[in-house]
């Protein structure tokens, strides 16, 4: 392996783990990342990414329309929700074309 493959990650999985995401916001990222977690350092990484994504989004969402009784939630909710497909589009796009996607506002909360 030389070292311009040292930084490749598996383009499928991370793509897949996208995608499970818009069905699952948490549930399949974070499993898909608990079982390849050990197989591929850099696989890991993007994929502790995804799951990153995921249970930062689905609080941000929950407070959004949480809050939606006091009225400012009817806006926040569903920009956050917009939001949230937008990005997880756009990490299945990247991860088709081999690129590690970290989504704005993604809050590190597995290390």
């Amino acid at each position: 392996m030389n070292a311009q493959n040292a930084q490749l990650f598996d383009k499928a999985l991370v793509m897949v783990s996208f995608i499970v995401s818009a069905f699952t916001a948490v549930v399949g990222p974070l499993l898909i990342w608990v079982l390849k977690k050990d197989d591929d350092p850099v696989t890991a990484e993007a994929l502790r990414h995804v799951a990153n994504f995921g249970i930062s989004y689905t609080i941000y969402m929950f407070v959004a329309w949480l809050s939606s009784f006091i009225l400012i939630g009817l806006i926040i909710g569903p920009i956050v929700t917009v939001l949230f497909y937008v990005f997880l589009i756009i990490g299945a796009i990247k991860a088709n074309d081999g690129i590690m996607y970290k989504p704005p506002f993604t809050l590190d909360i597995i290390k």
